[in-house]
């Protein structure tokens, strides 16, 4: 039952924030454009494969994997920023993990603990073990599915559009940090 509540959760978070998500057109730059459009496949992506209908969800793997491809290819281009390219890529491989088949169970104790920390890292809360060994043990070894990571996914994707959207002001926001602390002759004073 929480798998599918956070499925749920996913697609309807999916058709909610999808057009909210796009940046206006008119005013974004070539990189910062590139990185929503990555962050918009990827959405896209994950709403279809948790969508109800057609007998189970929708295997994304190969498209995951071209999305990897192309980010490689576009960074390695300097059309998309570094940090962004890292943190993308890391996402990527949560959202495979999460579908990867693994009918033996061989590939769990490799990622587990990425897993954990990523949803940790992302949602505040540690995942509940138990719920995690069921998912994997009793359901064929399908990594932890997508309901389970959902939270931790649409933070994420939340956490890079916003960090697209305030990369020009960064250099500002760093120098007016550094005068307050010039000014201020450190924290705590």
């Amino acid at each position: 039952m929480k798998i599918t509540t956070g499925l749920s959760a996913l697609v309807l978070v999916g058709i909610f924030t999808l057009p909210m998500l796009s940046p206006a057109k008119s005013d974004q730059a070539s990189p910062d454009q590139i990185g929503f459009q990555f962050l918009d496949r990827l959405v896209v992506l994950l709403v279809e494969a948790a969508a109800p209908g057609g007998g189970g969800s929708k295997d994304i793997s190969p498209a995951i994997i071209d999305l990897a491809k192309e980010l490689k290819a576009t960074q390695k281009a300097k059309e998309v920023d570094d940090l962004f390219a890292v943190r993308y890529s890391r996402l990527l491989s949560a959202a495979r993990q999460a579908l990867l088949m693994d009918p033996e169970v061989l590939f769990w104790p490799m990622y587990r603990s990425a897993m954990v920390d990523f949803i940790e890292e992302r949602t505040g809360r540690m995942p509940d073990w138990k719920d995690l060994l069921f998912i994997v043990n009793d359901h064929g070894g399908a990594g932890v599915g997508l309901g389970m990571i959902a939270d931790a996914i649409i933070s994420e994707v939340v956490s890079l559009h916003i960090y697209l959207m305030t990369l020009a002001q960064r250099p500002d926001i760093l120098k007016g940090y550094l005068e307050k602390s010039l000014k201020g002759g450190g924290a705590g004073k």
